[in-house]
């Protein structure tokens, strides 16, 4: 739950899917350096129904929300291109069917904001990387370094580290732009999720 007294922010940054759903967690200090406190990838395996799958993402997300007492849950905010052909030959992957279910990941986040009264916020590409780099059409190596020196930055030289999965340095990329994008927009959003009574119908005691 947002907390206006603290001096740090915290975030969660999500590169959502259901087989593989990268996490981070990434706290910007008050000096405005960016600390990543964990980060990984969740892997959920097809032999389990969906129901069961979903249940999985939505246990560990709200376990790192409510743990790290998070400020702003941050994702990719994703484009549907209704011409964009769906392979299903052998050995392909059925893009529509991997929309609908990274639909569904979104979905589970939304649910997640909801119940901590958090701002869940989709960034696209752009966004992304002008948070990390300062320039909204950098390179993919450009934000891999810069994700790369925020986890290795007190371990060496980053440039003989690597992060397990693409989706973990995605989430992590996404994180670090949450927190950044809170500390540009803290008033507005602290103002959004003030607490409003709800209002009553006419005819309801």
């Amino acid at each position: 739950m947002i907390m206006p007294d603290d001096k740090s922010i915290i975030g969660i940054g999500i590169d959502q899917g259901v087989a593989n759903c990268g996490y981070s967690v990434v706290k910007l200090r008050e000096d405005d350096e960016v600390e990543v406190l964990c980060s990984g990838t969740i892997i959920t395996s097809s032999d389990y129904p969906l129901p069961q799958r979903m249940l999985i993402l939505y246990n560990e997300i709200n376990q790192l929300v409510s743990e790290h007492k998070a400020d702003i849950i941050g994702c990719e905010k994703l484009f549907f291109n209704p011409n964009q052909k769906s392979s299903t030959k052998k050995g392909g992957r059925n893009k529509s069917a991997s929309i609908v279910y990274t639909n569904m990941a979104t979905g589970l986040l939304s649910l997640i904001a909801g119940q901590h009264k958090l701002p869940l916020k989709e960034f696209v590409p752009g966004t992304v990387k002008k948070f990390l780099t300062g320039n909204g059409r950098a390179e993919k190596e450009a934000v891999e370094e810069a994700v790369l020196k925020a986890v290795f930055k007190n371990n060496g030289d980053t440039n003989a580290k690597t992060l397990k999965t693409t989706h973990e340095s995605d989430a992590i990329a996404i994180g670090i732009t949450a927190v950044k994008y809170f500390r540009d927009h803290k008033e507005e959003i602290l103002t959004l999720f003030k607490h409003k009574k709800p209002r009553k119908k006419k005819g309801v005691k």
